[in-house]
């Protein structure tokens, strides 16, 4: 695209974006970076340590930023600080389930691992539940990627198999789809026509 051979800067730097895009809280790049370790532009064992371990890190800085300066941050973002007393009534309740969750969780996405942070939760808990979220998180994204890769091979298989009577229908129907659209056009001209004579 546009003169740019895209393989070797998924090669070079497909790492270093998927790093930020973990930081970030971006399920789309994890799943592009499996559909490129499908298509063997990255290694998928390399693809799935960094997903893992930059998600595990991106919470544990959200984590720690909720412990350090929690209350200016709610200060700061009202929505967040709505939030606050469900999620304290989550986390000193079900400890484990609310950390490894709350990733998956809309809205909570960023503002969990602060509102965790400022609950008082024990650090080395946070930690643990988080890796396991992480792995989880990161492995469910990944294989959407490499699935999504896979089947997208198959139908590329399947049209290279069947293309010229793919080219066939299409034609077809987009030679009916310009006639009952000429039709269509012409049936109006005539009724805009014949009530311009009326008047």
């Amino acid at each position: 695209m546009f003169g740019i051979d895209i393989a070797p800067l998924l090669t070079q730097y497909g790492l270093i974006v998927l790093a930020i895009g973990c930081l970030l809280e971006g399920e789309t790049v994890l799943v592009l970076a499996g559909l490129a370790a499908h298509q063997g532009m990255l290694g998928l064992p390399d693809v799935l340590l960094v997903a893992m371990f930059f998600g595990w890190l991106g919470d544990q800085i959200f984590f720690w930023l909720g412990r350090w300066k929690g209350d200016q941050i709610l200060m700061r973002l009202p929505s967040w600080a709505r939030q606050k007393p469900r999620v304290d009534a989550w986390i000193h309740k079900y400890h484990a389930p609310v950390v490894i969750m709350v990733r998956f969780m809309y809205g909570l996405r960023a503002a969990g691992p602060v509102l965790i942070g400022h609950s008082g939760l024990c650090p080395w808990k946070f930690a643990l539940y988080n890796a396991l979220g992480a792995v989880i998180w990161a492995s469910l994204f990944i294989g959407l990627g490499w699935v999504f890769g896979q089947a997208a091979e198959q139908m590329l298989e399947q049209i290279n198999h069947w293309g010229h009577y793919v080219f066939y229908v299409g034609a077809i129907l987009a030679l009916i789809g310009t006639v009952f659209f000429w039709l269509w056009c012409r049936r109006r001209s005539l009724r805009a026509a014949r009530e311009n004579s009326g008047d």
